[in-house]
């Protein structure tokens, strides 16, 4: 049973490093774990936001471009009307007058509106490409910012990384039981060796046949 206690207590020490041990690499693990699942996640939103802009890339035509243009070139069209037809718009003269300027006026509304959609499609691929600039522009400033992004979520990762330590206390405990288990275990079997044997005393070994001791 003595032997037996400095063995459990070493044991005790042997089983604390161990433990400290795997709770250092189970923390390690975790947080390796966890920073790849955050520059997972960063990679995923960049993709996703890349998709965006070629997805509006592929289905960009410059239909709208036009449409935009033309309805801006017939406000100003509009607006110039009266003046560009206000000498055909009058009362005065009589039925021939009057209907040569009513095609005198149907004529320049025709032609302005030609124009107007002549200089729709000539305005609207570039219109289109400048867009597509724009985009262009908006993607790299959104790239850069998600790298920035990653890069301080690695900073942060590694540091709860690097703050991973083994507690001092517990190594201390340890190695104290470990020690004094082995303390325990020498001083028993120092005294074990000590002892007397069986038949003999500090005055030498008993001699049965002088019935004295040697």
């Amino acid at each position: 049973m003595g032997q037996f206690i400095p063995i459990a207590i070493a044991l005790a020490g042997t089983a604390a490093q161990q433990a400290e041990t795997q709770r250092v690499e189970r923390k390690t693990d975790q947080e390796t774990a966890q920073s790849l699942l955050n520059q997972s996640k960063r990679q995923q939103d960049a993709d996703r936001r890349v998709n965006e802009e070629i997805s509006q890339l592929e289905s960009s035509t410059a239909a709208d471009e036009r449409t935009q243009r033309l309805d801006q070139y017939r406000q100003q069209l509009q607006r110039g009307r009266q003046q560009a037809v206000g000498g055909l718009e009058t009362p005065i003269g009589g039925a021939t007058f009057q209907s040569d300027a009513g095609a005198a006026r149907t004529g320049v509304d025709n032609a302005a509106a030609a124009t107007a959609g002549l200089m729709a499609r000539i305005d609207a691929p570039q219109l289109q490409r400048q867009g597509e600039a724009f985009g262009y522009g908006r993607l790299a400033t959104d790239i850069d910012s998600a790298s920035r992004d990653s890069r301080q979520q690695q900073f942060l990762d590694q540091l709860r990384l690097r703050a991973i330590r083994r507690r001092p206390e517990m190594d201390l405990l340890a190695g104290g039981l470990t020690a004094a288990g082995g303390a325990m275990g020498g001083a028993a079997g120092g005294m074990a060796s000590a002892a007397p044997r069986q038949g003999a005393s500090f005055y030498g070994a008993y001699d049965p046949i002088t019935m004295g001791y040697a």
